[in-house]
C-alpha cells in the first residue's frame, strides 16, 4: 500500500484556523452544497518527496500527523533535518492557536516512516516501519533485523518519545494500521518474514516459504505508562499476499479490514477470493489476554485487484472504503460496475454481534484512477477522502472537475448519509492543482474534517491556496467544517441561551432562559470527540458559572437541556 518513500513540505495560510473555529461556533445548520475549505497549511523547507500518511485528533481538537521526509522541513517554528535517507516525523497542530505546536523526527541511515497515528486517553501512538540498523525513540532503540521491521511507539502530549516496540523477522515487516482505546493499543499490518516476533510471541508465515508472500497480522499492546508489552498477536492469511490495512475500535472489539488473495484463514473462518485481490472486513473480539474473530466478510470481483484502505464504526454500523479494479465488484447484495481504471467504493455493513452483513455500497470516480484512503464515521453516516486522476469524477449527483488536464491527481473529500437500507452522497469537495495532490488521512474533530497527505504547489483549496516555491511534493493539512455531521436530535432543539466570554479561559457564564414547566436545566460540556467532560444542574432563568479549570485548550460544545427543549453551542477554551 504505502511502500512509496514519498513526503512533502507544508506552509501556513494565515488566519484560516480562526475561520474554522468561527464556522464551528455557528452551530448545526443544514447545507445543500459542499462546505468551503477553511484551513490549508503546509511545511516549508528543502525536503523532497515528503508526505503525511496518518492522522488523529485528541479530545481537545488538536490534530497529530505523521509521515516521512528527506532533507529539511519546517512545521511553523520547528525545523527538522533528516540524517539518513527518509526520516519519520510527527507533528501537533493546535486549532486554537492556529499553528503547529511541535514537531519531532527520528530515523537512522535508511528509510523510516510513520504509516498510522492513534490517540487515546493514555497517549499518542505511531506505527510504521524502519529499515535502519539503529533508530532511537527516546529511551528505546530499535534495529531492523530483516528487510524492514514494523514498530509501534508512544509519545507524550509534549512530543517526547516514551517507548517503542518492534515487530521483527528476517523479511519485510510493516505496520499499516493503528487504533487505541485507553491503554489498549492495536496494530495491524503484514510480514513477509518466515516468522514474525512480537516480544516472546511468534507468528509463522503460512505463505510459500522464501517466496516473499505476506501474511497479515493484528496485535494488542498493553500500555503500562512508561513501558508496554504485547498481550496477543493474531495472524491471518494463506499461501499468497494478505495484509491488514485498517483498524478501528468499536466498544471492546476491533474492526479489521484489508486485502487477501486466493484462500485465507481468519481464525475459524476461511475466505476464497473471486479473482485477484479481494477485500475483507471482520470483527475481532478482545477478551483481554486472548482474541477471536466473531465474523468476517469478503467483497470484490474476479477481474482485478479490489482493496480496502479504511474502516470505521459507529454503533452497529461498520463502514469500509477503498478502491476496486474488477469490472464488477460485489458487496453482499450490491454489485458496483467500474467506470475507469480504479474506482472508489464505500460500503456499509451491519454488525449483529456474532455476524456481519453488507447493507449497501456506493462507487465514485471517473474514467481514470480514483482511490479512497481516509474514513471517519459521523452521526448519520460516513466521510471519505482520497484522490482522483479522472478529468471529471462523480459522487452521486455531484461532479467534480480535475484542476489539471494531464492525469494529475486531485484531493477529494465526500460525505455520505446512511439511511439504513441505503447510502447517498450528501456533498463532495476537491482541492489541487495541475500536478499530483493526494489525501491519505482523514480525521474528524467535532464538525471539522481534517484532511492530510501531499500536494504539489500551486494547490487550490478554494478560497485558499498553498503556493510554496518548490517543484516537489509537500505535506499538507487542510480542513473544512460541516456542523450537520455531528448534529443529533438533542442538538437541534429550540432552546436559546447565552454563553460568554467565548473564547474563555478559566470560566464561562451561561445565561439560562425561563422554560415553562422546567424548573431546572442540565448543562453538559462535550469535548471535540463528543465525550462528556463537565455536567451540572442549575435553575432555569438564571445566570450560571461554568468552571473550565483543568480543561485542555481546544474546541468544546455546551449542551443545555430544560424540559423537552435542548440546544448546543460551541465553546473555545484558551
Amino acid at each position: 500500500m504505502k511502500h512509496v518513500y514519498f513526503l512533502r513540505n507544508m506552509h501556513r495560510w494565515p488566519a484560516t484556523g480562526l475561520l474554522l473555529i468561527l464556522s464551528w461556533l455557528a452551530g448545526p445548520a443544514a447545507r445543500a452544497q459542499a462546505p468551503a475549505w477553511q484551513l490549508a497549511v503546509a511545511t516549508t523547507g528543502s525536503a523532497d518527496l515528503s508526505q503525511v500518511y496518518g492522522s488523529a485528533a485528541d479530545a481537545a481538537g488538536n490534530v497529530y500527523i505523521g509521515g516521512s521526509f528527506r532533507g529539511t522541513v519546517a512545521f511553523g517554528g520547528t525545523t527538522l533535518t533528516s540524517v539518513g535517507n527518509y526520516d519519520l516525523f510527527v507533528a501537533k497542530y493546535n486549532p486554537v492557536s492556529r499553528a503547529f505546536e511541535w514537531a519531532v523526527r527520528t530515523g537512522g541511515t535508511s528509510n523510516d516512516q510513520v504509516n498510522a497515528v492513534a490517540v487515546s486517553s493514555a497517549g499518542i501512538y505511531i506505527a510504521g516501519f524502519t529499515q535502519s540498523a539503529l533508530i532511537n525513540f527516546g529511551p528505546s532503540t530499535l534495529s531492523a533485523s530483516g528487510g524492514a521491521d514494523a514498530f509501534v511507539a508512544k509519545l507524550t502530549p509534549a512530543g517526547g518519545f516514551v517507548w517503542a516496540l518492534p515487530v521483527s523477522g528476517d523479511g519485510f515487516d510493516e505496520a499499516l494500521a493503528l487504533a487505541a482505546n485507553g491503554p489498549s493499543v492495536y496494530v495491524g499490518g503484514h510480514f513477509s518474514s518466515n516468522s514474525a516476533s512480537f516480544d516472546a510471541l511468534r507468528l509463522p508465515n503460512t505463505g510459500t516459504v522464501n517466496a516473499g508472500y505476506d501474511d497479515g497480522f493484528v496485535a494488542k499492546i498493553t500500555d503500562a505508562g512508561t513501558t508496554a508489552g504485547f498481550a496477543w498477536a493474531q495472524g491471518l492469511g494463506g499461501t499468497n499476499h494478505d495484509k491488514v490495512t485498517a483498524l478501528a475500535v468499536t466498544g471492546a472489539d476491533v474492526l479489521v479490514a484489508g486485502s487477501f488473495r486466493v484462500t485465507s484463514t481468519f481464525g475459524p473462518f476461511t475466505l476464497t477470493s473471486a479473482g485477484f485481490q479481494d477485500v475483507f472486513v471482520g470483527k475481532l473480539l478482545d477478551t483481554g489476554s486472548s482474541r477471536s474473530f466473531a465474523w468476517v466478510q469478503r467483497a470484490g470481483g474476479s477481474t482485478g485487484d479490489d482493496v480496502a484502505q479504511g474502516v470505521a464504526g459507529r454503533g452497529n454500523r461498520v463502514y469500509v472504503a477503498g478502491y476496486f479494479d474488477s469490472n464488477t465488484a460485489s458487496f453482499g447484495p450490491t454489485a458496483l460496475a467500474r467506470a475507469g481504471d480504479y474506482d472508489v467504493f464505500v460500503a456499509q455493513l451491519t454488525d449483529a454481534g456474532s455476524s456481519g452483513s453488507f447493507g449497501w455500497a456506493q462507487r465514485a470516480g471517473g474514467t481514470n484512477d480514483d482511490r479512497a484512503y481516509g474514513i471517519a464515521a459521523t452521526a448519520d453516516g460516513v466521510c471519505v477522502a482520497g484522490y482522483s486522476r479522472s478529468a471529471t469524477a462523480t459522487y452521486g449527483g455531484t461532479t467534480l472537475a480535475n484542476y489539471g488536464s494531464n492525469g494529475g491527481a486531485d484531493v477529494f473529500v465526500t460525505r455520505l448519509v446512511d439511511t439504513g437500507n441505503s447510502g447517498s452522497f450528501a456533498w463532495a469537495q476537491r482541492a489541487g492543482g495541475t500536478s499530483s495532490d493526494q489525501a491519505y488521512a482523514l480525521t474528524l474533530a467535532g464538525p471539522a474534517l481534517y484532511v492530510a497527505g501531499a500536494v504539489s504547489p500551486q494547490a487550490i483549496f478554494a478560497p485558499l491556496t498553498i503556493n510554496v516555491p518548490t517543484n516537489t511534493s509537500i505535506p499538507f493539512l487542510a480542513a473544512l467544517a460541516d456542523p450537520t455531521i455531528t448534529a443529533t436530535p438533542a442538538a437541534k432543539g429550540s432552546l436559546s441561551f447565552g454563553l460568554f466570554p467565548n473564547p474563555a479561559r478559566t470560566a464561562a457564564t451561561v445565561q439560562l432562559p425561563a422554560v415553562p414547566g422546567a424548573a431546572t436545566a442540565t448543562l453538559v460540556l462535550l469535548d471535540a470527540l463528543g465525550r462528556q467532560v463537565r455536567t451540572q444542574t442549575a435553575a432555569s432563568n438564571a445566570r450560571v458559572d461554568l468552571d473550565l479549570r483543568g480543561l485542555a485548550p481546544g474546541l468544546y460544545a455546551l449542551r443545555v437541556t430544560a424540559g423537552a427543549e435542548t440546544a448546543t453551542r460551541r465553546l473555545v477554551v484558551e
